[in-house]
């Protein structure tokens, strides 16, 4: 019987074991602290907060079949349909913008009957795997880098991160992080990355101080308080008055931070989480530390630098260019995303609304993540294939 349960799991779980143990002790910690922070809403029902997890720990274990059947697949069929579905993106962002329903003053989820996406999501997936499909035909040779295939580059980057930054500017930050990673791993010229990186600054300028789209004012009123917070020296009055309003969610999140760090509460006894409006989501990283103190707090971000470290690695083994560059990028991605939260809650950077990957409560986000993850294993493959 055991044989047969360890064959089964053999065939189903393909890739790096390394980074199936990483994922899988991610989502046990997210697991553990959503159910804590979510605890709040007892004061909902009788039966909250079974009920709020029962849709989750759902998600989680499609995620996680999601994962094993891309992690089985041929990551180049992938590549053969990206554009299209880059494209297809797009019109979908448009289409949440203008018909979408809004959630956190913002148009950007699709309903699809019961269940709801951000095609922001879709975007930063399909754009990672598509830049690297261009790259890895041309990074043996950078003079294949000519003035077209730089404007095809600045086209697909400006136009992703214009359309998801109408409603997401964090996201669209996320996404020309990683595709300047790719940039550089695909050796594109410093020249043409500092034109992109030029040209893509300044339409994120143009939009945010110029009132462009939905959230065009909420990030600049985040970036000049935080230049405020941490550069200005306000008076005393001015301190309580802004604890009250732009920064209370901060200063519960250090409170926390600060009150469990060295002597953590214990699983479960959180006392901030009733005062942190998204304590399961946006500032869960506080919540952990709150709990479960300093190594907690330093195994989150210890867990995700070795998920990149394992993803770069294919670069080295890799059978193909691309799969290199879609694992480096994809695994760049999703820690990005997790440092911007961990950053967040700790006051380095302003606010943004971004969960921790796997960590933080989340709906079918978690699927595209998935995806990314899927096709890292799907990756892995290669070094057992070919040494």
């Amino acid at each position: 019987m055991k044989s047969k349960l360890y064959a089964y799991f053999k065939d189903q779980l393909l890739g790096d074991y390394k980074i199936w143990f990483i994922v899988f002790i991610l989502n046990a910690i997210g697991m553990v602290v959503q159910f804590s922070a979510k605890s709040r809403f007892t004061m909902d029902g009788a039966f909250d907060p079974i009920t709020s997890l029962i849709k989750p720990v759902i998600i989680l274990l499609g995620s996680f079949w999601v994962m094993a059947w891309v992690s089985r697949q041929d990551y180049v069929s992938v590549v053969k349909y990206i554009n299209l579905l880059l494209f297809l993106s797009w019109g979908l962002i448009l289409f949440a913008y203008f018909f979408g329903s809004e959630k956190g003053g913002a148009s950007r989820w699709v309903d699809l009957g019961p269940v709801s996406f951000m095609p922001s999501d879709m975007a930063k997936l399909c754009l990672t795997i598509s830049l690297a499909k261009m790259f890895s035909t041309r990074q043996a040779d950078p003079t294949a880098y000519t003035p077209w295939v730089i404007l095809a580059m600045l086209a697909q980057i400006g136009i992703t991160c214009f359309l998801v930054m109408l409603s997401n500017v964090s996201t669209s930050a996320i996404i020309f992080a990683t595709s300047f990673v790719i940039m550089i791993f695909g050796r594109v010229p410093w020249k043409s990355i500092s034109i992109i990186l030029c040209l893509v600054g300044a339409l994120a300028v143009t939009v945010i101080y110029g009132g462009i789209g939905q959230r065009a004012e909420t990030a600049k009123s985040r970036i000049e308080n935080y230049i405020k917070r941490v550069f200005t020296k306000t008076n005393t009055k001015q301190n309580k008055e802004d604890d009250k309003n732009e920064n209370y969610q901060l200063k519960q999140s250090l409170f926390a931070i600060s009150t469990g760090a060295l002597t953590p509460k214990g699983p479960g006894k959180s006392q901030f989480k009733f005062h942190l409006t998204q304590a399961e989501s946006d500032f869960v990283y506080a919540i952990i530390i709150e709990e479960y103190g300093i190594f907690a707090g330093l195994l989150i971000p210890i867990l995700f630098i070795a998920l990149v470290y394992r993803g770069a690695l294919a670069i080295k083994y890799s059978a193909k260019p691309i799969g290199g560059l879609m694992a480096a990028g994809l695994a760049f991605s999703i820690s990005t995303q997790a440092f911007i939260n961990m950053l967040v809650s700790v006051g380095a950077v302003p606010v943004t609304g971004q969960p921790i990957p796997m960590v933080s409560a989340g709906g079918t986000s978690l699927f595209f993540t998935a995806i990314s993850i899927g096709l890292i294993l799907s990756i892995s493959k290669d070094k057992k294939m070919y040494g």
